[in-house]
C-alpha cells in the first residue's frame, strides 16, 4: 500500500524576523543591477564619444550567449524539476508522468520554432547582428544594406566601387546574406539587385530603415532580428517575475541570495543587452530601451509582489509548486531554442561567421561563451 503523501506548503516558519527594511534595499539594488547589465550595451553603441573598443562588445556577446545557455540548463530547468516532482503534489506530476516538466520545455520549444518558422516565411533572410559584434560600434560592408541611388550616381562619377549587402536565395530555398561588389559599369545592376523588382513597385509606400550610422538596413533584416529578440527577451521576462518574488519571500540566507541575485541579474542582463544593441533600430527608435527596462523592471516587480503577499503566498505550496514549476519549464524551453539555435549555431556555424570569423577568432569567442557559462553555473551554486 502507498504511503501517505506529505502535506504541501511550509508549516514551520522561521523563526528569524522578517527585515522589511533589507528587503527594500534589496529591490533597489535588483534594479540597479538589471538595468545596468542590460543597458551598458545599448548605451554604449548610441553614444559614441564613450569610445568603447569593438573587442568589448565582442566579449559582451559572447559571454552573454554562455550565461543565457547556463540561465536555461543550469537555473529554470533544474528548478521546473524539483518543483513540479515535489513528492505533496498530485500523482500526476509524482507517479503517472513524472517527465512533465520536459515536455513542458520541449512544447515551449516547438512553439518558437513553430514562431520562427512563420517570421521566416513572412520576412525571408536570417540575421542576428554578426558573429563578430564588431557591427555595433562603426559601420561595416558586412553588414546587410543598400547604397543610396544619389551615393551609387556619384560613385559612377568617379569610377570606384560600388558595395552592395542583399538577400539571396539558392536553388534549395534557403535565403543567406550576400555582399556583391561592382565596377562602376555595373552601377544599375548593383541597385538591381538591392532593390528587388518586387520591391520597386512598391518603392513609393516602402518603409526605409536606417541605423545610427546612417546606413539604410533591409526591411525584412530589420523586422526578423527586432521579432527575435522580442522572443529571446519573453523568454528571460518570464522567469524574472519568480525570480523576484522568490528573494523576497526569503528570510533565512537572504544577504546570500541576494548577492547571488545580484551577479544572475547583472550577467543575464549584460546577455540581453549586447543582442538589443546589435539590433539596428532606427535613428531615434525607443524600442531599445523600452527593452531595457522591461528587463530592469520585471525582477524588482516580482520582489515588489513578494513583499505584499510575504505572509499569505508559500512557495512550498501545491499553487506555488505548480506555477514556478510550470513557468520555469516554458522559459527553459525558449531560452534553450533561443540562445543554441538563434545564438550559438548563427554565431559560429552560420555561412556569414566563416565568412567573417577566423578560427582563432572562433576560439576566443567560444572561450568566452564557456566563460559566461561557467559564471552562471558558479551563481547557480547559491541561488
Amino acid at each position: 500500500m502507498a504511503g501517505e503523501k506529505p502535506q504541501c506548503g511550509n508549516a514551520d516558519k522561521s523563526e528569524v524576523e522578517y527585515d522589511l527594511p533589507l528587503h527594500v534595499v534589496g529591490l533597489f539594488l535588483i534594479l540597479a543591477s538589471s538595468l545596468l547589465g542590460a543597458g551598458f550595451p545599448v548605451v554604449a553603441k548610441r553614444f559614441k564619444s564613450l569610445k568603447i573598443p569593438p573587442s568589448i562588445f565582442f566579449a559582451c556577446k559572447h559571454f552573454g550567449t554562455g550565461v543565457l545557455i547556463a540561465t536555461a540548463f543550469v537555473h529554470l530547468l533544474p528548478t521546473a524539476f524539483g518543483n513540479l516532482m515535489n513528492p505533496c503534489l498530485p500523482d500526476l506530476f509524482t507517479d503517472k508522468y513524472p517527465p512533465m516538466p520536459g515536455v513542458i520545455m520541449m512544447g515551449s520549444m516547438f512553439i518558437l520554432f513553430v514562431i520562427e518558422m512563420y517570421l521566416n516565411a513572412k520576412t525571408g533572410g536570417h540575421s542576428h547582428g554578426g558573429p563578430t559584434g564588431e557591427g555595433l560600434t562603426e559601420p561595416s560592408h558586412h553588414q546587410h544594406h543598400h547604397v543610396r541611388p544619389e551615393t551609387a550616381d556619384a560613385e559612377k562619377k568617379n569610377d570606384t566601387t560600388v558595395i552592395v549587402g542583399g538577400i539571396t536565395e539558392d536553388e534549395s530555398g534557403y535565403s543567406s546574406p550576400t555582399t556583391t561588389e561592382y565596377r562602376t559599369g555595373d552601377s544599375s545592376s548593383a541597385l538591381d539587385v538591392a532593390a528587388p523588382r518586387s520591391s520597386k513597385k512598391n518603392a513609393a509606400t516602402e518603409v526605409r530603415y536606417f541605423d545610427e550610422a546612417g546606413v539604410e538596413v533591409d526591411p525584412q533584416v530589420y523586422r526578423k532580428m527586432s521579432a527575435n529578440i522580442t522572443l529571446l527577451e519573453g523568454g528571460i521576462l518570464f522567469h524574472s517575475v519568480f525570480v523576484g518574488m522568490t528573494l523576497s519571500i526569503t528570510v533565512d540566507g537572504f544577504v546570500i541570495l541576494l548577492i547571488a541575485f545580484l551577479f544572475h541579474q547583472a550577467f543575464e542582463g549584460l546577455g540581453l543587452g549586447s543582442r538589443i544593441a546589435a539590433v539596428p533600430y532606427p535613428q531615434g527608435s525607443v524600442r531599445p530601451w523600452l527593452l531595457v527596462v522591461a528587463f530592469g523592471v520585471t525582477a524588482p516587480l516580482g520582489q515588489a509582489i513578494g513583499l505584499g503577499a510575504r505572509n499569505t503566498y508559500d512557495p512550498d505550496s501545491a499553487f506555488g509548486l505548480i506555477i514556478v514549476g510550470v513557468f520555469n519549464a516554458i522559459s527553459s524551453g525558449l531560452l534553450i531554442y533561443a540562445a543554441l539555435v538563434d545564438l550559438l549555431a548563427q554565431d559560429f556555424l552560420s555561412e556569414e561567421a566563416e565568412r567573417l570569423m577566423s578560427v582563432k577568432k572562433k576560439a576566443t569567442a567560444f572561450a568566452f561563451v564557456l566563460l559566461g557559462a561557467a559564471a552562471m553555473a558558479f551563481v547557480g551554486a547559491f541561488a
